[in-house]
């Protein structure tokens, strides 16, 4: 009888074994999705599943990249290195990964833009080349001008980024020099009451004695204009249209031609700026004195 029960259990547990093999093995056989593993396209900028549309739907969140590819993207467990295509310091953290040029760390903004616009009537385009690239009259403009989202005694500035699109607006920098106070219309694409574009004024009494003399009124102020960020067909290509007039108004009538005479230490007798520093800083440059 012992021997009995004995051969029973152990059919029972050989047609258990048998069964659950059976249950697995007719899982298997149906389509098989490896957790983690990308799928086909994800490295073709061409198609719907390239990783940098992914990033996109997930609101660029790089965390899920690091998961598998390690903290620094070298690789982790996958072995797959993000950094062989990603051949810049910050690596996929670059900033011209999302915009700009991926061939030219230096070209951080667009075009192109995070849709992939490069047509300056895009928003996301606009004029940014013509402000960070190709300033050749002023200082050096940076992200923080446009998009400064600093909190007192925060530093450096913390951006307003990739939090939704459009992207923020709150101006820093030289956009807001003296009492500037800059902003951005989103409606018509428009800045407004920004120093860059005139929003200033040099009251006489606050000049030097040898500077009162080419004042002709209480003070000496800008057009105050308001530019179309993407219209950049040459609306705005001198100061006598996005700025100031030649001269400013409250100024002497002088030829144009003249400008160096005076403002030598920033612009010659031919309207070019010499010396970018010292041009559109909220000080008025006179005999190389500023004030």
């Amino acid at each position: 009888m012992k021997h009995i029960i004995t051969y029973l259990s152990l059919i029972v547990l050989l047609l258990f074994v048998f069964s659950a093999c059976s249950d697995i093995k007719e899982d298997l056989s149906g389509p098989v999705t490896k957790a983690g593993v990308h799928p086909e396209g994800m490295a073709d900028a061409g198609s719907e599943n390239f990783h940098g549309v992914t990033l996109k739907n997930s609101n660029w969140d790089l965390k899920d990249c690091q998961r598998c590819h390690a903290s620094d993207y070298s690789g982790g467990f996958t072995g797959a290195n993000c950094l062989t295509c990603h051949t810049q310091p910050a690596g996929p953290e670059a900033c011209n990964t999302c915009h700009g040029s991926f061939a030219n760390p230096e070209r951080i903004a667009p075009p192109n833009d995070l849709a992939g616009n490069n047509e300056t009537s895009e928003p996301g385009v606009g004029a940014h080349s013509q402000h960070l690239h190709l300033n050749e009259i002023g200082p050096e403009m940076t992200c923080a001008t446009c998009h400064n989202m600093d909190a007192p005694g925060t530093e450096p500035f913390v951006f307003a980024h990739i939090d939704a699109l459009p992207a923020d607006m709150k101006f820093g920098g030289n956009a807001i020099l003296g009492s500037a106070l800059a902003s951005y219309d989103f409606t018509n694409n428009t800045c407004a009451n920004t120093y860059c574009h005139g929003n200033f004024t040099f009251n006489k009494a606050d000049a030097p004695e040898n500077a009162q003399t080419f004042y002709i009124a209480d003070a000496i102020t800008g057009m105050n204009q308001s530019p179309v960020w993407t219209a950049v067909d040459n609306t705005y290509n001198s100061c006598g249209n996005s700025c100031h007039a030649n001269p400013p108004s409250g100024h002497i009538e002088v030829p144009e031609e003249s400008c160096g005479n005076c403002h030598g230490a920033v612009a010659d007798n031919y309207s070019n700026i010499i010396d970018k520093s010292k041009h559109m800083n909220g000080k008025v440059n006179v005999f190389g004195n500023e004030y």
